[in-house]
């Protein structure tokens, strides 16, 4: 089974906002949910001042705490690594966005969901590349199978001495200048997770279980009342 991930080569990335326009195309989303983002940096003092650019999205965490903190099942992690949001099962609680490591999910207001990076799973699928990389004119992202060897993928992971962001499924390849600092961190289970995961979610599955039961004793409670007048 493939598992998906993407390098992202900083020293060859211009910062143009491609892949952001290219994202948000592609999934023809509101000018203020962003799956992809550009970060500016500098490092040193003057005159002796360098700066850069730092593309971050969904990492597609190993074991993604969104996923459990979801209390409808909308958010899981696919068998090829992809994490994805079910849209039609989200119902906005924005538990997923409080739990994430790394910032990258976006609320949509109008639609009232979640939403993040899919790494394009629908081009995947038919044997294309994810729109931010088609679409990189400086060719500094790859995407592809990091359990092929021969993969180009991770090829250059191999040649580039790309960094991984440890428990997520994307690699970096930072500029000399650059503070490690800067990278995202390596993933780290925010500790509200374990306290939703443990008590608040037990809790709130019950609750709502007993609020079906009520609904559903009262649709039944309302039928025989019904039939009584009928007959």
């Amino acid at each position: 089974m493939a598992k998906y991930g993407m390098l992202i080569d900083l020293t060859r990335c211009v910062g143009c906002h491609g892949c952001t326009v290219a994202c948000q195309t592609k999934w023809d989303l509101l000018p203020a949910v962003q799956f992809t983002r550009v970060h500016r940096y500098e490092v040193g003092t003057f005159p002796k001042v360098k700066g850069g650019v730092i593309t971050t999205q969904c990492m597609h965490c190993d074991d993604p705490p969104c996923a459990r903190v979801c209390p409808t099942g909308a958010t899981y992690k696919r068998a090829d690594g992809i994490v994805v949001v079910d849209e039609q099962k989200c119902i906005g609680c924005r538990y997923c966005q409080q739990a994430c490591p790394y910032d990258a999910r976006s609320f949509n207001p109008e639609d009232q969901i979640v939403q993040k990076c899919y790494f394009c799973y629908d081009f995947i699928e038919k044997g294309e590349q994810p729109a931010c990389v088609a679409t990189c004119m400086a060719a500094a992202r790859i995407f592809g199978d990091l359990e092929d060897k021969g993969s180009e993928i991770s090829k250059a992971i191999a040649s580039k001495k790309a960094v991984q962001i440890k428990g997520t499924s994307i690699y970096y390849v930072p500029p000399r200048n650059l503070d490690p600092s800067f990278l995202p961190a390596n993933f780290q289970e925010p500790g509200a997770v374990r306290v939703w995961q443990d008590i608040v979610h037990p809790g709130g599955k019950t609750v709502m279980g007993l609020a079906a039961g009520a609904v559903i004793a009262g649709l039944v409670i309302n039928n025989i009342k019904g039939g009584g007048k009928n007959d």
